[in-house]
């Protein structure tokens, strides 16, 4: 007997990573890793435990649960704590899902070392002001069998492979820009053997010369890549735990309308063969295809089972996991020529957002374009701005978003916003 209320839930997991690392034609790292652990959850007289052991002989894993059972005791009691109600569970009724490659990890290691060599090839050598050229390979196995104390039990596998470049090349003065790019996808045999070092390059090069043009506000294009990155702070502020200690920008604010028509996405994880595709969260409970913002309009918050008992507001998930942003049916050459004179922001060097208020500041760097004409490479710019303002200003989109991310975030277009 371990408590007159005690509950549990036990995740057995195995992961396997493979590196292949290429810098100028030499190898420079290869390595595989592969863990077996068990994670285990206790719900104990209202009290919340986590543990986590990749010990698997009888007497130790005795002794390690015992240990966490006295551990789960000793902590104050949150009586919001607990697992999912049954009948939340999902019940394994979908179909595949398509999205573990079984024959990743028979793929002898000679294979992917070829890849990172062949891609590393496409650049090494092919223009004198390179300075080093960096290709990798990574694959990921993920596996995991969920099973708690009130019935659920079901089991994930997935896996993802990695091919990308990265490139320093020899600027004005001691400048060293540097660019990258990369594909991935969840079957190796998909995965694009070519072209990508070319673009890295291509990237890297059309970055000498960057410098800051003069502050003030501009329209800003925020390349799909990159994109996803200012829709994180809106996630983070839709978290249950933010709500519930008053440290979201979004408090009180479902149902209202807190970007432009053109904000519209949707969270599905229920298409086969696509990045974060699950029927269930990490507590078991059954996903769906659910509306975030509908034309601007907040639809949902992210609430797990603790906060919604915290809330008083029904439970809907963890977060994200598979996003879809409605596209137009504009390329982003023709976005950039639509917009005329405008900065497209191709990577974000730090910064931060206010949880709190919704101000952010972020360093960029970009291009000035001006009617889809590269004018001038930017560096050493920063933007500023409050988030609600940003989403409310958003007036274009573009349709690129790279269909193998977990996040169909297309190129998306700002009117003025602050760059300093």
């Amino acid at each position: 007997m371990i408590g007159s209320q005690a509950e549990a839930r036990l995740v057995l997991l195995r992961n396997v990573e493979e590196t292949v690392s290429v810098i100028n034609q030499k190898l420079d790292k290869q390595q595989r890793g592969e863990s077996q652990s068990m994670a285990v959850t206790l719900y104990i007289d209202g009290r919340e435990g986590f543990f986590y052991t990749n010990v698997f002989d009888d007497e130790p894993l005795r002794r390690f649960v015992q240990r966490s059972i006295d551990m789960t005791r000793l902590l104050a009691p949150d009586e919001a704590r607990g697992l999912v109600s049954p009948e939340r569970y999902y019940k394994g009724d979908g179909a595949p899902l398509l999205n573990f490659d079984e024959s990743l990890e028979h793929t002898p290691t000679d294979v992917k070392q070829e890849l990172a060599f062949a891609n590393n090839a496409e650049v090494y050598g092919k223009d004198d002001r390179l300075i080093s050229v960096e290709s990798r390979y990574v694959d990921m196995t993920h596996q995991a069998h969920f099973l708690t104390s009130n019935g659920f039990s079901a089991s994930v596998s997935k896996t993802r492979c990695t091919l990308s470049t990265i490139v320093s090349v020899q600027g004005e003065g001691d400048a060293r820009p540097m660019d990258g790019w990369g594909q991935s996808r969840l079957f190796l045999h998909d995965l694009p053997t070519s072209g990508i070092g070319d673009i890295a390059l291509q990237r890297s090069l059309r970055k000498i010369g960057q410098r800051p043009v003069k502050a003030g506000h501009y329209t800003m294009v925020l390349e799909s890549p990159v994109a996803p990155s200012l829709l994180h702070p809106l996630f983070s502020a839709m978290g249950g735990q933010a709500l519930q200690q008053h440290a979201s920008f979004l408090e009180g604010k479902l149902g209202e309308k807190i970007g432009s028509d053109l904000l519209d996405v949707v969270d599905n994880p229920h298409l086969p063969g696509t990045r974060g595709a699950s029927y269930f969260d990490y507590d078991g409970a059954a996903t769906q295809v659910r509306k975030v913002f509908d034309h601007g309009k907040l639809c949902t918050y992210f609430i797990d089972t603790p906060m919604s008992r915290k809330l008083k507001m029904p439970p809907t998930t963890q977060s994200i996991h598979h996003i879809i942003q409605t596209p137009s049916q504009f390329s982003l050459d023709e976005v950039l020529r639509q917009q005329g004179e405008c900065i497209l922001v191709t990577d974000f060097n730090g910064g931060n957002c206010n949880p709190v208020t919704g101000h952010f500041s972020y360093g960029i760097e970009g291009f000035l374009c001006r009617d889809g004409i590269y004018v001038q490479p930017i560096c050493g710019m920063n933007i500023t701005g409050n988030m609600l303002d940003l989403w409310q200003n958003l007036i274009q989109v573009a349709n690129d978003a790279d269909p193998y991310e977990t996040e169909l975030i297309p190129s998306l277009v700002f009117r003025d916003v602050s760059f300093s």
